[in-house]
């Protein structure tokens, strides 16, 4: 069957509609552009009311900023042939100009590898919304945003929990689909970007979800006190062995995600990495709780999640 293309305007004020519709002028598929009502609001809203819209028995979803090849429909269908597969979570790749980017790429590939690793374990536990498929019927009968619709972000993660939790050996990771996403653009972005998705783990359904980010939360935690307590007590080959294993451990998990990917590896940005990441892991768990941050012109405290 041929696809369809469903865009969702959630109110934008950028003048991207008609940009979209500019574009759309050649489009050689058929399309709906939809506008969310003005009750409605936010993206969970726009997901929703663009699946009850479509015709196919399948959806695949990514964002307005995102590239995607060629073969991107196609790969994404193929788990679908099984039945019992109910939600695909496909590869994403922030693109990468400057230095600054390939940092980014570097800090959010792990991300993806621990989401596709976790999903090949049975034990489902991350996915990203740029690049996801799913059943339609599956969306309607669990109705997946009902318990968390008031939580503007996280649409990924609660309907990745929504479905694996009711089909457990129905998601699959498709890392041979890869879509290419912008990264940050600075640091200031950087920082309300991953408050955001810490924030998409406080607001978890359930305890045993919450596990994967809490888990990885007390390793670096443990890691960094660690650390400090032995060059406090001036034990600086402890240090060095502590941090030469874990540097190992990382390169070898990392260099396997970014060769799947596509993706060089650069030696610089990783050493930067190797210093900084256990902090700012620690540091974005807490302000996860506390801090508010700024997502597509909206800013949300603490009580939004």
């Amino acid at each position: 069957d041929m696809a369809e293309f469903i865009f969702v305007n959630d109110h934008s004020t950028d003048q991207s509609e008609y940009k979209l519709q500019q574009y759309l002028i050649n489009f050689p598929f058929a399309f709906q552009v939809l506008s969310l009502p003005m009750h409605l609001e936010g993206k969970k809203q726009g997901i929703i009311y663009a699946v009850g819209k479509a015709k196919s028995p399948i959806i695949i979803a990514t964002d307005a900023d995102c590239e995607v090849p060629s073969s991107w429909l196609r790969l994404m269908q193929v788990p679908f042939h099984s039945n019992f597969i109910h939600l695909v979570s496909g590869n994403v790749v922030f693109k990468s100009r400057k230095f600054l980017d390939k940092l980014f790429q570097m800090e959010f590939a792990p991300l993806i590898g621990i989401g596709g690793v976790s999903i090949l374990l049975g034990k489902a536990g991350m996915a990203n919304g740029a690049n996801i498929a799913f059943r339609k019927n599956t969306f309607e009968e669990l109705d997946v945003f009902k318990d968390n619709i008031h939580i503007p972000t996280g649409d990924d993660i609660f309907l990745l929990q929504k479905i694996s939790n009711q089909y457990p050996k129905g998601i699959a990771f498709q890392k041979e689909s890869i879509v290419f996403a912008n990264p940050p653009k600075n640091l200031y972005m950087f920082f309300h970007q991953r408050v955001r998705w810490a924030s998409k783990w406080k607001a978890a359904a359930n305890r045993m979800d919450k596990l994967p980010a809490l888990s990885v939360w007390v390793f670096h935690l443990i890691y960094l006190i660690g650390t400090i307590g032995f060059l406090l007590e001036e034990k600086y080959l402890l240090v060095f062995v502590l941090f030469f294993f874990k540097m190992i451990a990382e390169f070898l998990f990392l260099n396997h995600i970014l060769k799947s990917q596509k993706q060089k590896f650069n030696l610089l940005a990783f050493l930067i990495l190797q210093v900084l990441y256990s902090i700012y892991v620690t540091l974005f768990g807490l302000l996860a709780n506390f801090s508010a941050y700024k997502w597509k012109g909206r800013i949300y405290g603490k009580h939004d999640r």
